[in-house]
């Protein structure tokens, strides 16, 4: 099978930006593109001086507080992708959204997910900002010019939406399951078919590829049902690697 690096997930999300209609991705396709964030909560890796707040002591691998795309960090793995445009304030950590990630959690705990380098993020797509352009030139000396989508920095209130991302993820108490901070509209959230009414989006892909997608309200979903539904999934896909 051939194999689609980060390069490549980034010509396809450019593609999207140049005019091409996105759709929503079904089970079996590849991912659209990848997916740039502002890493509010990164517990994956402990600083290298036990409980040190001194950011001289923080392991290099933590993303904390940089921009960051976790799609082409977990590049070929096993990936359950939550994201969410539900203020986090409004969320508890005994909510779906939190119950899902904590049983996430618990599966990034067991040295067979270790092994197989299972990766699970929640994003929150909250941030506004102005219309950005940059012009690119092209082999043939042409010129695109194509749309920037806000990030991290031009939101006024993006303080406060990580305080709350943080205070909910200091809640649910998963520390494998990396937590960010995207734009509300986006080049990447349309590429991905998250539409504006979709509260909570959950994928499951591997090797680029997506397993099963679902939608639901943030008040309501995922149930414990849709929970488990979710966490089998992503043990079905972790399985496929050992067959």
């Amino acid at each position: 099978m051939k194999r689609l690096g980060s390069v490549g997930l980034v010509a396809l999300c450019l593609s999207v930006a140049a005019g091409q209609e996105p759709k929503v991705p079904k089970s079996g396709e590849l991912l659209p593109g990848p997916f740039r964030s502002y890493i509010v909560v990164d517990d994956r890796y402990p600083p290298k001086v036990a409980g040190s707040t001194n950011p001289d002591d923080r392991d290099p691998k933590d993303r904390t507080n940089k921009m960051h795309c976790l799609v082409c960090e977990n590049g070929l793995n096993p990936v359950a992708a939550i994201f969410i445009r539900e203020d986090a304030k409004k969320l508890t950590p005994t909510g779906g959204v939190g119950k899902l990630a904590t049983e996430l959690n618990k599966l990034l705990q067991m040295p067979d997910y270790r092994g197989a380098k299972l990766g699970a993020f929640a994003i929150f797509l909250k941030v506004e900002g102005m219309p950005k352009s940059v012009v690119v030139t092209n082999p043939d000396k042409t010129q695109t010019t194509l749309d920037l989508d806000a990030e991290y920095p031009d939101d006024e209130k993006r303080d406060v939406y990580a305080g709350e991302i943080r205070d909910l993820a200091g809640g649910i108490k998963a520390p494998n399951v990396v937590f960010g901070l995207a734009p509300a509209a986006s080049t990447a959230a349309k590429s991905w078919g998250i539409a504006e009414t979709d509260e909570v989006t959950v994928v499951v892909y591997n090797h680029f590829r997506i397993a099963k997608r679902w939608t639901f309200k943030a008040e309501s979903g995922p149930t414990d049902d849709e929970v488990k539904q979710i966490i089998a999934q992503v043990i079905a896909s972790v399985n496929s690697e050992r067959k």
